[in-house]
């Protein structure tokens, strides 16, 4: 509600730090506790790419960064959760349709041109934070076609005693509902978010995927061996539920 009231006379500077300090203010009322290290700082736009874990991720990064998500389409169509990603400028996609893909891309063109993030999740979809999909190439494309600066980032969930939670992971079939109480249910939840240095898209977008990839890859710690396949990973809808 406050959103929708204020947004209108907001400028675009007053709406960026609203968005970060509400994230901010989320996170606190679900007792997560945030760590980040800083984002590189750019002088222009960006393109974020993120492993994918749960509907906290949104969160995380807005509190740390003022980004743009790409979504799938049916969010759009979601109580309270839909209107809440239109106003914080989420663009949806129609997954599937190859001329959505061109105008989501071309939006997305628009707002780094423009200096600002854009971020999406290349694995396209959710897994339970132990691993990473393989990285899905083509919404790199506009970062490519504009010489922009890619870059990734990596986010852990973890139990106060420092080990991995899976109290977060937004997985199977699980509910929105079922995921909330997970989450306020687990004692001391920290989220973790670490960005890397940028790349730049040198070469095409299935080689700077696979660049990105690695990049994460390492900042989650992880060996190339556990990297999954692109068709294995538990699936659920990918971007902004809430």
């Amino acid at each position: 509600m406050a959103a929708g009231l204020a947004f209108p006379l907001f400028s675009p500077a007053q709406r960026d730090r609203f968005i970060m300090a509400w994230s901010r203010r989320l996170l606190r009322v679900l007792g997560v506790r945030v760590r980040t290290t800083p984002a590189p700082s750019l002088p222009g736009g960006a393109l974020l790419v993120c492993n994918h874990v749960s509907w906290l991720d949104i969160y995380l990064i807005y509190a740390a960064q003022r980004v743009h998500f790409v979504s799938k389409s049916e969010v759009r169509a979601w109580p309270v959760a839909g209107w809440l990603a239109h106003k914080t400028g989420t663009l949806f996609l129609e997954r599937g349709r190859r001329a959505d893909t061109a105008r989501v891309n071309a939006e997305m063109r628009a707002l780094m041109q423009s200096g600002a993030w854009v971020a999406v999740f290349p694995e396209g979809t959710t897994s339970d934070g132990r691993g990473l999909r393989r990285f899905l190439p083509s919404l790199l494309q506009p970062a490519v076609e504009l010489n922009c600066p890619i870059v990734p980032a990596a986010l852990h969930y973890r139990s106060l005693d420092n080990a991995y939670s899976a109290a977060p992971a937004y997985i199977d079939e699980m509910s929105l509902w079922q995921s909330l109480m997970r989450i306020v249910s687990e004692p001391g939840l920290i989220a973790e978010l670490q960005f890397g240095e940028p790349i730049l898209p040198n070469g095409h977008r299935r080689d700077l995927a696979a660049q990105a990839e690695r990049a994460v890859t390492v900042l989650l710690g992880l060996r190339p061996s556990e990297s999954e396949p692109a068709d294995t990973a538990p699936r659920t809808p990918a971007g902004p539920p809430a």
